[in-house]
């Protein structure tokens, strides 16, 4: 019984140190760019969102693209009605102080 009780305070003294032996796995690079960045590129977000928000030309699709900021690099993800609505957005992204490359993702998507 003693040899039981043992085994079993073995196992749970050395449970924790098993698992700090295992960190989870990183998120994928697109969800930590999403949520981690510096104030500065949260600045840049707002103001970039801000200039979408503020061009009345656009859809309500193109309103609600994704803004991924990272040092100053913008990525722009989510559906567009169309090639001119994907071409405007990026503009208007390119237009913003700060900004110092964008990645356009954006798909177009006409509506249905």
């Amino acid at each position: 019984m003693k040899i039981g009780m043992v085994g079993w305070l073995m196992l749970v003294l050395a449970g924790p140190a098993v698992a700090w032996q295992n960190p989870p796995p990183a998120p994928p690079p697109h969800q930590a760019a999403s949520q981690i960045h510096s104030s500065a590129d949260a600045q840049l977000q707002a103001s970039v969102r801000k200039a979408i928000a503020n061009d009345a030309s656009l859809s309500d699709a193109g309103h609600q693209v994704a803004v991924i900021v990272s040092d100053g690099a913008v990525v722009l993800r989510g559906p567009v009605k169309d090639d001119t609505e994907k071409t405007r957005i990026d503009t208007l992204v390119r237009q913003v102080g700060g900004v110092k490359e964008v990645t356009n993702e954006l798909d177009v998507r006409p509506p249905t």
